[in-house]
């Protein structure tokens, strides 16, 4: 969409006819205001030039939105409880947080459209083309999705309890921590979905399930080049209760892949002394994860500096890979032998990708740079 269809709505002709269809409450025969207006004529009288519109905040309940354009379109926090947007265009557009209850979007067509935190409980979807959508936190109770296509959107954290989901595709959408009322299974768990069990009652970090058992899995955290795998710590981070506490707990396990989950969760939730704490103690230990804890420590810790140097003082007591780590974060000219370049390009690919696919809202909290 131009940036002149978001313009014309600046004008002074612009700003009148937008105040004209809010006082509308887009009922009756509001199309009539667009007669005229720039890039509306083209489109025909029936459909209704919305094309870039900003109409956060408004309280439009019941709005008569059928067939409307609604491309790049601002709807943020928009009360539209009971709207018709059927046949709609919402591509593009931003429904933060907007209200939604039970309106009816039937085949409206709205790629990357972001729903964050929208309230769409009881709304009607069905057969939308709801592709690369954002729908964090939306809640979605007893919305009807039969045969929309959802595929490659995000779901993290959404409320789908009594949604009907029949025909829906859901293909490549990350769907980590979603509340859906049904007993979860996962195609990577053990017969009978028995780590789901352990990891749930047992193992001290139940917010962590997906993030283990959703594909890619924790065997992409060796090389941090799947997106997706931090897309579903994410959520995890998000939906805990006790965010903390499952940090150490993954830390107290003993296979190093459960201490790189932890490094990746502290730095999508910040770091606290204890937890910390945990995690040089890990790197003490000899943790397999030194290269990953190493880089974790690097963005986190502002006392990192001076913890390296102090280990490095007694470096016959780490694991060699820590060694090589607490180098590579110190920018120590390194050695040449074959372990030393393995352990070195853990910690080059895990800062790469970090910078490549964490968001930049996460990133700016991190205290440190890559080494030169």
């Amino acid at each position: 969409m131009g940036s002149d269809l978001t313009e014309r709505w600046l004008t002074p002709d612009g700003q009148r006819r937008r105040e004209r269809l809010i006082a509308s409450g887009f009922q009756g025969p509001w199309r009539e205001v667009l007669k005229g207006f720039p890039g509306a004529d083209a489109l025909g009288p029936l459909v209704g030039d919305l094309r870039g519109i900003d109409l956060t905040q408004e309280e439009l309940p019941g709005a008569e939105l059928v067939h409307a354009r609604l491309e790049g379109a601002r709807l943020d926090d928009c009360g539209l409880n009971e709207a018709r947007l059927d046949f709609a265009t919402l591509s593009g557009a931003s429904l933060f947080w907007a209200r939604l209850e039970r309106a009816s979007l039937m085949a409206c067509v709205a790629m990357s459209t972001c729903w964050d935190d929208a309230n769409m409980e009881g709304a009607t979807l069905t057969a939308s083309n709801l592709v690369r959508g954002s729908f964090r936190r939306a809640r979605l109770k007893d919305a009807r999705l039969t045969a929309a296509t959802l595929m490659k959107a995000d779901l993290r954290c959404a409320d789908l309890r009594g949604a009907e989901l029949s025909c829906c595709d859901l293909e490549e959408a990350c769907v980590a921590g979603v509340l859906s009322g049904r007993m979860r299974t996962y195609e990577r768990a053990g017969l009978g979905n028995a780590d789901v069990s352990y990891y749930r009652e047992h193992g001290g970090y139940p917010s962590f399930i997906d993030a283990i058992l959703l594909d890619p899995g924790l065997r992409a955290l060796r090389w941090l080049n799947r997106k997706e795998i931090l897309m579903h710590v994410e959520a995890a981070v998000e939906m805990s209760p006790g965010v903390d506490a499952e940090i150490l707990a993954l830390l107290r396990e003993t296979h190093p892949v459960f201490h790189q989950l932890a490094a990746i969760a502290m730095l999508i939730s910040g770091a606290r002394p204890e937890t910390l704490a945990a995690l040089w103690a890990q790197i003490d230990r000899r943790s397999g994860a030194c290269p990953s804890l190493t880089v974790a420590a690097l963005l986190l810790d502002p006392g990192f500096e001076a913890a390296a140097r102090s280990r490095l003082k007694a470096a016959e007591r780490l694991r060699e890979e820590a060694v090589i780590s607490l180098r590579w974060a110190l920018g120590v000219e390194p050695g040449k032998n074959e372990r030393e370049g393995f352990a070195k390009s853990i910690c080059e690919r895990w800062m790469e990708n970090l910078r490549k696919n964490m968001p930049p809202v996460i990133q700016q909290r991190w205290l440190n740079s890559a080494p030169a």
